[in-house]
């Protein structure tokens, strides 16, 4: 098998350790469990393996057989999207069952979680912090005619819209709706990646000025939001699609427009290199107010834009919580705190424990 095909440890197409070879039985036990062993190790082992393991998750795709991969959809015109339509799916939340409208919150637990995040604005407002409370869409909403045709709304409302009314209904948190933005920029520009989960940076850009101007509300006078124009993109090309990943279908590319910032100050880390998802702070020594945010992965190509507007900013990658809260509250003195969440994780984000200590 060595000579014509090299045996490897692991494989770079699935993402996993290969079976090792089992060791020669030396128990009665071992014995009755050989046969699976060996037959595990040659199912991984077997010749020219890898490359035909590429074929089979490229036919996959192209001819778009659902069932053989649990945590991509895929949809019309080459797009792909996270999660499944299989019954009880919640590897990533359920990002298909979210766009269908079959995760819906109870009233009960509606105005619980709500009530957390009334908790949390008022623990802020007690020393004078402004809150801002940010949903960011699941690519699934903003282009569901590119999902399959199989896919259809089973409810008139989401669990994203119940979130919405509610807070709007029954709240004066600052609440900051992206998707009316994004449907709006891709009447003139793709918004998301096709092969990747989030947002590219023409939604980054409509994202950002969304937000900025719900902060320049509270700070009037203090903020001025920008848009960059499309001639300030420069566009590159990019095979790194997270969900190209997912499905093992490499080598997806597509356009990568990347924002072109000529004017203000270049944000600065006060700490030079942090680690990927590690709590940092970006510098602009021009500007005068302090924010603080909570984020996810969709935060992180708006970190340019946003940054641009405060003297310090500090990304925190967790969900609000008390612990943290406290202490960057303390440690940065903030003016205001952003608190972005992504739609999937609606209905199954509970009450934060806000929602017991504060309110």
């Amino acid at each position: 098998m060595g000579i014509i095909d090299e045996d490897k440890l692991a494989s770079g197409i699935e993402k996993r350790n290969l079976a090792k070879y089992p060791l020669f039985p030396e128990s009665l036990k071992a014995l009755s469990e050989y046969p699976e062993k060996f037959n595990t190790n040659y199912s991984d082992h077997f010749g020219f393996r890898e490359l035909l393991t590429k074929i089979y998750f490229k036919l996959v795709y192209y001819l778009g057989i659902q069932s053989a991969i649990d945590d991509v959809t895929f949809g019309q015109d080459d797009w792909l999207f996270l999660g499944s339509i299989k019954k009880g799916y919640q590897k990533y939340d359920d990002p298909i069952g979210d766009v269908m409208n079959v995760d819906l919150y109870t009233q009960r637990e509606l105005a619980d979680f709500v009530s957390s995040i009334v908790a949390i604005k008022n623990w802020l407002g007690n020393k004078g912090i402004e809150y801002v409370y940010v949903i960011a869409p699941n690519k699934h909403t903003i282009y569901f005619e590119n999902l399959p045709k199989y896919i259809s709304k089973q409810n008139n409302k989401s669990s994203t819209d119940q979130v919405l009314e509610y807070l709007q209904k029954h709240t004066d948190v600052a609440v900051v709706d992206l998707r009316p933005p994004l449907f709006a920029e891709k009447i003139k520009n793709q918004v998301y990646f096709k092969y990747d989960t989030h947002w590219n940076q023409y939604g980054a850009n409509a994202a950002q000025y969304e937000i900025m101007k719900k902060v320049k509300s509270l700070f009037p006078g203090k903020i001025a939001p920008f848009r960059l124009n499309k001639d300030q993109f420069e566009i590159l090309t990019t095979n790194e699609g997270d969900l190209a990943g997912l499905s093992k279908t490499d080598n997806l590319t597509e356009n990568m427009p990347q924002p072109i910032f000529k004017d203000g100050c270049t944000p600065v880390n006060d700490v030079p290199d942090p680690k990927f998802g590690e709590t940092h702070t970006l510098v602009c020594n021009n500007q005068r107010l302090n924010t603080i945010v909570f984020m996810d992965s969709f935060f992180v190509s708006l970190k340019p834009y946003i940054s641009r507007h405060f003297y310090r900013s500090t990304y925190i990658w967790e969900r609000i919580n008390e612990a943290s809260l406290t202490k960057y509250v303390e440690q940065e003195k903030p003016d205001i705190v952003i608190d972005e969440v992504v739609e999937r994780t609606f209905p199954y984000m509970l009450p934060s424990e806000f929602f017991s200590s504060y309110y």
